[in-house]
């Protein structure tokens, strides 16, 4: 049963949204994407002079195609564009670096890390907020780690399903969902988005964002 809480949660983040924008969607049922680090809620989206995201990916174990799938499918969810992405050859002049590898130890404290587990692979991807609270620190980082030898495992559509769910992560959903049946939970058993993940990457493009890309 969804508590009276959760339901007058829902109802004011759809007010909030609804009050936006014009044309600001505001379908339920969403979940919460935005971070809060101590008394800050920080909330982001792409803006359109940083459209299309610049993603470079680390040519191994087919992932630059799992991310092209990646970036089709969350575009796809959108109403107006909000959001385009493209692979790059060149690193140095992405906004998003992906690479097939443990994530290293954290550098600093103002860096969150949002983490997904799955049987044979698992995902991470930075947030790294810098001093401010409310900036981005280009590039985004997003790793993806087998956790079974590819060499002996078909983790092909494990690797595909991390990548959509750390894609999420990047475009602005800053926390995990509560359900199972979201591709944003944390360890989310279905094949691809849901209507909730939909709605809330609608919803959250049109959000005031505070937090600004910088590099």
């Amino acid at each position: 049963m969804i508590s009276r809480r959760a339901v007058l949660a829902t109802a004011l983040l759809a007010g909030a949204l609804s009050c936006s924008e014009a044309t600001s969607p505001s379908h339920v049922p969403l979940y919460e994407w935005r971070l809060v680090v101590d008394t800050d809620t920080l909330s982001f989206h792409w803006p359109t002079s940083s459209l299309p995201v610049k993603i470079w990916v680390e040519d191994s174990l087919d992932m630059p195609a799992h991310v092209q799938d990646g970036i089709d499918t969350w575009a796809s969810s959108f109403l107006y564009g909000e959001y385009a992405a493209v692979l790059v050859a060149d690193s140095g002049a992405a906004d998003l670096i992906v690479r097939v590898a443990l994530a290293p130890p954290k550098a600093a404290s103002n860096v969150g890390r949002l983490h997904t587990l799955f049987d044979g692979c698992e995902g991470a991807t930075d947030i790294d907020t810098v001093a401010t609270r409310f900036q981005l620190k280009m590039p985004v980082r997003m790793y993806v780690t087998p956790r079974y030898d590819p060499a002996t495992t078909d983790l092909s559509e494990c690797f595909r399903v991390t990548a959509l769910h750390e894609l999420g992560h990047s475009l602005g959903i800053f926390r995990h969902s509560g359900s199972p049946d979201d591709i944003m939970w944390g360890n989310p058993v279905g094949p691809g988005l849901s209507v909730r993940d939909i709605n809330t990457a609608q919803a959250l493009s049109h959000y005031p964002a505070n937090m600004t890309p910088t590099r």
